[in-house]
């Protein structure tokens, strides 16, 4: 069985009175990519950032490698290898490409490696390679989230975690992005997917988590979540039946 690198245990997280976490209970193995669905306001994000160090939680744990998490600062989290590419991407804007991927590697020493990295990341998003000296905000929004996910990669990332990756993007692009999702898996990367584009995002996971309101409702392989009667009537927008007959129509 794969190592187990992230655990989360009755994690509640309140904004003031508003309880936006309410129990999680979360695991996330070595090499696996797993999805986290549901609706807006579900919890996703805030359950993303809180495992990253941005919001502290009011009750749980959070622990990597068996490493409690809950008490350490953000940056420490990152110098672990648990990297958040948040939603809305956060490249920066002013700075050249160059720059903002050499800013995912702020915690490492060698240069050495870091210049053998950065290469790599430039050999998987050829795009960037082109554009390197360009301003990141002058990239459309596709080149972006590719930024984004290689400045990650440039921290030597044990667990990425994607904050809705497809957000925005025209479909060619969000197809592009899950083809990226699934490199990542294949490089031995293990992946925390938040993601709205449902179907997309089970199809590549494999296992998901299913939240609603704060809670997991479901959690099973990503395979078994896209056969669900509820997730397919809940978040793909069709039912099964519907799906046969489209299928012999």
């Amino acid at each position: 069985m794969m190592e187990k690198v992230l655990q989360v245990k009755n994690l509640k997280v309140a904004y003031g009175p508003i309880k936006a976490l309410k129990g999680i209970d979360l695991e996330v193995r070595q090499g696996e990519t797993v999805a986290i669905i549901g609706a807006n306001g579900a919890g996703k994000s805030t359950l993303l950032k809180t495992i990253s160090g941005l919001l502290k939680p009011a009750e749980g744990t959070i622990e990597f490698r068996g490493q409690p998490l809950t008490s350490m600062a953000p940056h420490h989290i990152v110098s672990k290898g648990l990297i958040h590419v948040p939603e809305g991407r956060a490249v920066l804007g002013r700075m050249t490409v160059e720059d903002n991927l050499l800013m995912g590697a702020y915690c490492r020493k060698d240069e050495k490696e870091i210049q053998e990295d950065l290469e790599k990341v430039l050999a998987l998003f050829p795009i960037l390679k082109e554009r390197f000296k360009f301003q990141a905000g002058n990239l459309s929004g596709g080149q972006q989230q590719m930024l984004a996910i290689g400045r990650g990669m440039m921290a030597r990332p044990q667990i990425m975690m994607l904050d809705e990756p497809s957000l925005g993007l025209a479909p060619i692009v969000i197809k592009e992005i899950f083809e990226i999702i699934k490199n990542l898996r294949d490089k031995g990367i293990t992946v925390l997917l938040v993601e709205q584009n449902a179907k997309q995002a089970l199809k590549v996971a494999d296992r998901g988590y299913v939240l609603e309101t704060g809670r997991v409702v479901l959690s099973d392989s990503g395979a078994n979540l896209l056969r669900s009667e509820e997730v397919t009537r809940a978040y793909l927008g069709e039912r099964k039946d519907d799906t046969r007959r489209a299928l012999t129509a």
